[in-house]
């Protein structure tokens, strides 16, 4: 009995150590595929300033209200002549002020300028485009700090209440004077200079201050 019980264990631990030295097959992992990499792109592109938004509409006329001189008062007619070329005509009650600008990639330029223009025609396109540059009149980029002209940009998202409605994302340019005077002025999409600000200091620390406000639009 002994023995046979022996011959048991010594037949176990050959069958444990044949299980050892030769472990059955395991199946070999099946490679994956690799995916394409649907990362989305990132956007880089900004939405392009269309500069002609920065006039009033074709064929109309604005209304401004003023406050500090009886001239600050003015009604603004604007004609979009051709494609790059924006007319206008500024009627104070003293005088007819005619200027045209023309519309490039990143600027607008003053081309023409002329007051006393109460009979005024504006010219043909060969003309136009035969007028040489007078200033900038507004350029890219919308940044503040950026100047151009002795003009520098301040804010870009300003807001603005007027007579004629609330605007935001107003764009706020302004001029220093070397008599101490600062010229600011005030931009909307859609609608152009939508307010001007002319300050001077005075005597014992007063303040002259004039402001021309956009009042209606027909």
């Amino acid at each position: 009995m002994k023995k046979m019980s022996i011959l048991l264990l010594l037949l176990l631990a050959a069958c444990s150590q044949q299980a050892i030295d030769d472990p059955s097959p395991q199946p070999e992992p099946t490679p994956t595929e690799e995916q394409p990499s649907t990362e989305e792109p990132t956007e880089t592109t900004e939405t392009a300033i269309e500069l002609h938004d920065y006039f009033m509409p074709n064929q109309s006329t604005a209304s401004f209200l003023g406050e500090g001189n009886e001239y600050a008062t003015y009604t603004l007619s604007t004609q979009h002549l051709y494609e790059n070329y924006i007319g206008t005509l500024e009627d104070n009650g003293g005088t007819v002020m005619q200027r045209i600008y023309r519309v490039e990639e990143a600027r607008i330029v003053k081309i023409f300028e002329q007051a006393e223009a109460y009979d005024a025609d504006f010219p043909a396109l060969s003309e136009l485009e035969s007028m040489p540059e007078l200033e900038i009149y507004l350029a890219l980029p919308f940044e503040v700090g950026h100047e151009f002209n002795g003009w520098t940009i301040t804010e870009t998202e300003a807001t603005l209440e007027t007579p004629y409605q609330n605007f935001s994302d107003v764009l706020v340019m302004e001029q220093e004077g070397s008599d101490g005077s600062l010229t600011q002025k005030y931009f909307a999409k859609g609608f152009g200079e939508v307010k001007r600000v002319f300050q001077m200091p005075g005597g014992e620390g007063e303040q002259f201050e004039v402001t021309s406000t956009l009042q209606s639009v027909e």
